[in-house]
């Protein structure tokens, strides 16, 4: 049983194509997430400086609808920013799973081949056990696909309730203004296909 320079060159590239690009999943996420703190700043920044407008014209202090229609517009935004979150987090996630299903493929393709070569010089006790190691490999494959599916449906799962929970935080609306803030649709998570 060896490895031909061939083997070991293309499993050296395709690993490392698959390290960078889990890398550059992350690196889009932080990017992303970057950008919703800049913007979830900037809206807070207008919010209360459209607040401190609104007060510094008022003769009287009171909490008038107008007050509480700003709350639940407060509380759809801040909802929706929750929700683009875990989103991007949940983009990034399963990427990764993608990745590494791609690269136990890899890994498992050169051992497969591998085992090829040495029932090529095995007797029939040796074929036997070669060819049971490669079923165990295989079935192997198979549950962590399982597995990083399974994952994938449960970040699905968590973005969900993380919708349901933001949908939870915004009011029951004042005025038809209002009427218009919705929870954001639910994303769908599926295993991304091997």
């Amino acid at each position: 049983m060896y490895l031909s320079s061939t083997d070991i060159q293309q499993t050296r590239l395709h690993t490392i194509d698959n390290l960078h690009l889990a890398s550059r999943a992350w690196v889009d996420a932080t990017e992303k997430l970057a950008e919703l703190t800049m913007r979830a700043g900037r809206q807070a920044f207008e919010r209360g400086h459209s607040r401190m407008a609104a007060l510094a014209e008022t003769r009287e202090f009171s909490f008038d609808s107008l007050t509480r229609r700003h709350d639940n517009d407060w509380h759809a935004d801040s909802a929706s920013l929750v929700s683009e979150y875990f989103g991007i987090i949940g983009d990034a996630h399963q990427a990764v799973l993608h990745l590494a299903k791609k690269q136990v493929a890899v890994l498992d393709t050169v051992l497969l081949r591998q085992m090829d070569r040495a029932a090529l010089s095995a007797d029939a006790n040796g074929e036997v056990a070669i060819d049971n190691m490669k079923t165990a490999i295989r079935q192997a494959e198979n549950g962590f696909n399982e597995l990083a599916d399974a994952a994938a449906r449960g970040t699905g799962m968590l973005e969900e309730q993380v919708r349901q929970a933001s949908g939870a935080l915004i009011a029951e609306p004042v005025d038809s203004d209002a009427a218009g803030a919705e929870a954001p649709a639910p994303r769908s998570r599926k295993p991304r296909a091997s």
